[in-house]
């Protein structure tokens, strides 16, 4: 039986970026650019992860990835995945069996990346597909259900966790919150499979947020930070001291990832949030 790795001891904060060039403009990436130029911001902001942004793992050069990121002292801590589904379409759902396999061989691609560092988590969000795209919510359910035990499974293989993302309902029509999520995992019933939740979406779909948390405990496996209005933690009003305390209280202490809009500028948004994050933990 797989046992999954060993936590950290505190939660750290880490920042999104990604050498996409065509990322569109609104993408909650922060920053972009070439490995190393990012690597080197978020380093020089006190960051102690980076969220890595890749369209599709078997594309890239690992052992160079590592290298940069272990030249800027920074742990990998989340694997993005949103290109494949925006962009070349791919689903866990599709009515296409090819394109389902092929959501499928793109996770399983981003679990060999994870692969290298502890816990690195490989995030599904959207790449899960829509039950709107779908002959119906059976069906729906079955496929997701399918796509996601054989991916964990794989995780499983490798001592990487899958995080499913927790999307508020005006972008995904299918578990939205965080009860609806845990039902999820017990049905796929994978400890390599656990919750990412996302505190802009949070804010949306929790009623209680710290109860939702809690509710939870022992089943998160990484944390996406935004203010309410999806700009720098500070910005809005989203309160991150109830979040962090309830994340705390319920013994998650991995990552604490800011994926927010880079607006004013990418340093500005990134140096924000940080305070607000560093003083918290």
């Amino acid at each position: 039986m797989h046992i999954v790795p060993h936590k950290e001891e505190r939660m750290n904060i880490s920042m999104t970026c990604t050498d996409m060039t065509k990322l569109r403009e609104k993408a909650p990436v922060i920053f972009r650019g070439p490995w190393e130029e990012c690597f080197s911001k978020i380093a020089s902001l006190g960051y102690d992860g980076a969220e890595v942004h890749i369209h599709d793992s078997s594309c890239i050069d690992r052992k160079e990835l590592k290298q940069k990121l272990d030249q800027a002292g920074l742990k990998p801590t989340s694997i993005g995945t949103g290109t494949a589904y925006g962009w070349d379409h791919l689903s866990l759902t599709s009515a296409d069996g090819y394109v389902r396999q092929q959501a499928v061989d793109r996770l399983k691609e981003h679990i060999l990346t994870a692969a290298d560092y502890d816990h690195a988590v490989v995030i599904v969000g959207l790449i899960r597909g829509k039950v709107a795209e779908c002959e119906g919510r059976a069906e729906y359910e079955a496929r997701l259900l399918a796509g996601l035990k054989e991916c964990a499974d794989y995780g499983a293989r490798y001592g990487v966790v899958l995080g499913v993302e927790l999307l508020n309902r005006y972008e995904c029509d299918y578990a939205n919150n965080i009860d609806e999520g845990l039902e999820m995992l017990d049905q796929v019933g994978s400890p390599n499979l656990q919750l990412h939740l996302d505190t802009y979406h949070m804010n949306i779909e929790e009623g209680d947020i710290r109860k939702a948390i809690l509710k939870a405990a022992g089943r998160i496996g990484h944390v996406h930070i935004a203010d309410n209005d999806r700009w720098y933690a500070g910005h809005g009003h989203y309160d991150f001291k109830e979040t962090v305390e309830a994340l705390r209280e319920a013994g998650y202490d991995y990552a604490l990832a800011v994926e927010s809009l880079y607006y004013p500028d990418p340093e500005t948004s990134a140096s924000h949030t940080y305070e607000v994050l560093k003083n918290l933990i």
